[in-house]
């Protein structure tokens, strides 16, 4: 199951702007790049209402496994290595998102190099730094505080710039253990230790798209969890079979018998799909052909669901997405509080039964209102 929450406060900041607000940006940037001889530095500030994600575990996984992933999409990044990380750290400050962008409105109305929210300085937090802080985050006397403790990473080498960072270890920090950090968000930079802060390997500028953009490519975290665990009883439905695996995918009609064309927004409905012969036997006690008999799918079968529009796979196929079963049929949980508003989805499914693979796509699609 996956369960996406988007971004509360965002902000970019620069260490050649060191008292400007980005906080209503439409991008975000990270980076590190050289004019000339001048070095700038770029980091983003993210946050989000983590009571939401508690919530969500203790309604829907209690003590069960889950893992927490923070996605970014690209936006037009310039001049980046082809081999690079990127880290996430727990912000170790409480700072204000601010009203400022970096071109057009030029304010110091919240976060920036120097400040936290305009006034309280970064730099000036020293000696009442909470424990596990790293001090060393400190450049130019600003950039941001972290938790060393908290570290996350992604790397990249040769592919698209879009973020998908696992940040479990930080979620858990927040909202469970004796020890909670105070959540005040993550900071994504390029580095781990002060002495690379200024060598002279330049990142170029990752660009992501803000909390402020206009399209449905704003920062999210994402909750993810394998929901078949022990909801997946098959009662008296049979198999379906063949003389192969080959043969019984080919020999069986997968179909999705509820999809509606239209769902509210914030509701959790089940999804049913069914296997059935796609050629029947007669049925001598009746006459008739028994083209309604369910059949369950192995339990290596997914769906996956894909904006209509971008074609871009907002839930894929995977240990997340799994078809759950009960005594009826296959199914899986549709939540429309994952996907933006007023969006056209289409819906596809997999089985593989013994290494083979069949993809169902009958072109199923279902809109959030």
């Amino acid at each position: 199951m996956h369960k996406f929450f988007t971004s509360s406060f965002d902000a970019s900041i620069y260490l050649q702007q060191p008292e400007q607000n980005a906080g209503r940006d439409e991008i975000l940037e990270v980076g590190k790049l050289y004019y000339g001889s001048t070095m700038d530095i770029a980091r983003t500030l993210i946050k989000f209402n983590t009571t939401q994600v508690s919530q969500s575990i203790v309604e829907n996984i209690g003590t069960g496994s889950y893992s927490v992933f923070l996605n970014l999409k690209s936006a037009n990044s310039e001049e980046i290595p082809l081999e690079y990380t990127l880290y996430a750290n727990a912000i170790s400050g409480s700072w204000k998102m601010g009203t400022g962008t970096k071109f057009d409105n030029i304010t110091s109305d919240g976060v920036s190099w120097y400040y936290l929210n305009g006034s309280s300085k970064w730099q000036d937090l020293s000696g009442s730094y909470p424990a596990q802080t790293d001090t060393s985050s400190i450049l130019n006397g600003g950039g941001g505080l972290w938790y060393s403790a908290s570290m996350a990473s992604q790397s990249f080498s040769n592919e698209p710039d879009d973020i998908r960072m696992n940040v479990t270890n930080i979620v858990k920090l927040w909202i469970s253990g004796s020890n909670r950090l105070t959540n005040d968000g993550i900071i994504l930079h390029h580095h781990t230790s002060a002495s690379l802060y200024t060598d002279t390997t330049d990142y170029g500028v990752l660009k992501f798209f803000s909390k402020e953009t206009n399209t449905i490519y704003e920062p999210k975290l994402e909750l993810v969890w394998d929901d078949t665990i022990g909801n997946f009883n098959t009662g008296s439905l049979l198999p379906i079979t063949g003389s192969s695996s080959e043969d019984a995918l080919e020999n069986s009609k997968i179909v999705v018998t509820d999809l509606q064309k239209q769902y509210a927004e914030n509701i959790k409905t089940k999804i049913r799909v069914k296997g059935r012969d796609l050629f029947p036997s007669k049925s001598f006690s009746t006459g008739s052909f028994e083209y309604d008999q369910s059949k369950y799918l192995p339990t290596s079968s997914y769906y996956q669901i894909e904006d209509y529009r971008t074609n871009e796979i907002i839930i894929p196929f995977g240990e997340y997405s799994k078809l759950s079963c009960d005594s009826k049929s296959n199914y899986f949980y549709l939540d429309t509080a994952t996907y933006p508003i007023n969006r056209v989805y289409k819906l596809k499914l997999k089985v593989v039964k013994d290494g083979v693979t069949k993809i169902i796509d009958d072109k199923l699609t279902f809109e959030i209102i």
